[in-house]
């Protein structure tokens, strides 16, 4: 998650907590596509190959002792 930019970590942790590519891109005043752009660069700086991937990422952050 370090390695991750300010709106890429802020758009991991909606999607951990399971709102849409659409919904985040509601919340966040952006186009769909720009989320779409974003998620591409979090998987790949993570190293996961979807949105679960994401959440457990987010999850071992906040509570590192799991």
């Amino acid at each position: 998650m370090a390695s991750l930019s300010g709106r890429e970590r802020e758009i991991a942790e909606l999607v951990a907590r399971g709102h849409t590519n659409r919904e985040i891109a509601a919340e966040l005043f952006l186009s769909e596509k720009t989320i779409e752009s974003h998620l591409r660069k979090v998987f790949a700086k993570l190293g996961v190959s979807g949105r679960v991937g994401v959440a457990e990422a987010v999850g071992r952050e906040r509570d590192p002792e799991d």
